[in-house]
């Protein structure tokens, strides 16, 4: 029997306007939500569909309602409310306990002492409920927040099409996706200067994805296989991006506001100062980076034939740079921004004194010495050879991606195929320039927990961490931009405590792109 697609135009008059008809079927009409979202028939069989018996899914059926004297119309009003994520309110029902009938498991509103103490309806804000805010992180991910996570068309698709489908069908996942969608409007409306009473709702309902997220994320690693290794790396990739954009929102990282005049190592002010300093520090992301990226790397053959292959395979990496030559004149860079000819003819002069500060202090101390001289008091910290061979280890590690960053600056001046500098951004991605926290030691990071009173071998290693930040602060995506500065900042106003003039100036080039 022939495709009917292709029957030719011979055919009678009588058989082309013959009317199609539809197969007459009877309507789901009380459905279970799992079946509605993926436009399914559902068989109604309670308490389990037989859809979601044969896929082993989560199965929540609408309440069902206790008078049948509905209209066709309102029959048909109550289908399109149950499935929609705005879930109208009725109005014989709260607005409290309308969200939580008629949303879905996987996207149930926290409980929280608040709600759990009153019961009395309020009146609806002017955001709309918490499905109302859903709508709006979809819509808003896949209008802006996955055309703008790169620069390259390949992986742009990958952010578009497939992390999308991955999310859906996980639930940690899903609140992941909406968490980050929603920082990426947070930080939106922060750069342009909008209303932050908007924000504070925002906010909060972001902060709830995130955690329900990040703990999903965290309880499906310990059991990483070929079977889920692509939904654990879409997870990390959408927490590591929502961590990034993190560090711009002053309500979850405290900025410093103002540089302060050392103490003097009598003043009994000055240890408070160093530890509210600190205490505004970021680290902890260094080590989620670090921690996801070892699980994941067991996986890396199934990664890299899975559908996130292009997210896994850079064209060009570490090895590829090593054999081009440095050039270090300044006309072959005329094209580049400011910030980026700034780094290309400083970097290799921040490196040598970063080099000449550790050699001096290795040579007052001696090379088998337990203890480090603070310039600061007549106390000693103890700082082993092993510390000194890490802070050594980070200096190498630095100076190598500082070497990649500069060839890709040299390649990409060189071609020069844009006028907006895009160029220099998807080099600086296939490079993987930002993959530095997973090539510097545990033992370099580890330095970094709270000290008894912050030295000057501590300082040193907050000097290196903050070059290595400086790296981020090249890279021109939304979730980096004005992310890393305000750390820089901070660990130069904990450095200038210290009082010693030759931190100080170390730090002086790291400020220069803040």
């Amino acid at each position: 029997m022939g495709n009917p697609l292709f029957v030719g135009e011979g055919t009678t008059d009588r058989q082309g306007v013959r009317k199609r008809h539809r197969a007459r079927h009877t309507k789901s009409r009380h459905g279970c939500f799992t079946c509605k979202l993926r436009r399914v028939k559902c068989d109604e069989g309670r308490p389990i569909c037989g859809a979601c018996s044969s896929r082993g899914e989560a199965c929540t059926f609408p309440s069902i309602p206790t008078s049948s004297s509905k209209t066709r119309k309102e029959t048909a009003q109550s289908d399109d409310d149950e499935l929609s994520p705005l879930s109208t309110r009725h109005k014989d029902t709260s607005p409290e306990q309308t969200s939580h009938r008629y949303l879905p498991p996987n996207l149930q509103p926290l409980v929280t002492n608040e709600t759990a103490a009153s019961h009395t309806p309020q009146p609806p804000s002017h955001h709309g409920d918490l499905d109302m805010d859903n709508l709006k992180l979809i819509q808003y991910f896949h209008l802006h927040t996955a055309k703008q996570m790169t620069m390259n068309p390949r992986r742009t698709k990958i952010w578009q099409r497939v992390i999308p489908d991955i999310a859906v069908k996980s639930q940690y996942l899903t609140h992941l996706l909406l968490a980050l969608a929603g920082i990426h409007m947070i930080t939106h409306r922060l750069k342009h200067g909008e209303d932050e009473v908007s924000d504070i709702i925002d906010l909060q309902i972001v902060m709830d994805h995130h955690q329900r997220g990040l703990r999903g994320l965290l309880e499906a690693v310990p059991h990483i296989s070929h079977t889920n290794a692509e939904a654990i790396y879409t997870g990390s990739l959408l927490l590591v991006a929502f961590i990034f954009a993190s560090l711009q929102v002053p309500r979850l990282n405290q900025p410093v506001t103002s540089v302060a005049a050392p103490s003097p190592s009598t003043d009994s002010t000055g240890g408070s100062q160093q530890s509210d300093i600190y205490h505004t520090l970021q680290f902890k992301w260094l080590h989620l980076i670090r921690g996801l990226s070892t699980v994941i790397h067991d996986q890396w053959s199934t990664l890299k034939a899975s559908r996130l292959r292009q997210m896994v395979v850079h064209m060009h990496g570490d090895e590829y740079w090593k054999d081009i030559p440095f050039c270090s004149s300044p006309s072959r860079l005329s094209h580049c921004s400011t910030k980026l000819q700034k780094f290309a003819h400083g970097a290799s002069q921040a490196i040598m004194g970063l080099k000449a500060f550790l050699t001096t202090r290795q040579a007052s101390t001696g090379s088998s010495s337990s203890h480090v001289v603070s310039t600061t008091s007549d106390t000693h910290t103890a700082a082993s050879d092993g510390a000194f061979d890490e802070q050594a280890k980070a200096l190498d590690t630095l100076d190598a991606v500082y070497s990649r960053t500069i060839s890709v600056l040299q390649c990409s001046a060189a071609e020069q195929l844009s006028s907006d500098h895009s160029d220099f951004q998807i080099n600086f991605e296939e490079a993987a320039v930002l993959s530095w926290p997973t090539l510097i030691s545990h033992g370099f990071i580890a330095s970094f927990e709270a000290p008894k009173e912050p030295d000057l071998f501590y300082g040193y290693s907050l000097t290196i961490l903050a070059h290595f930040y400086l790296i981020d602060t090249l890279v021109d995506f939304w979730y980096l931009n004005g992310s890393f500065e305000g750390e820089i900042f901070k660990i130069k106003t904990l450095v200038q405590t210290l009082g010693n003039a030759e931190l100080d100036m170390l730090m002086l080039w790291p400020m220069e792109f803040v």
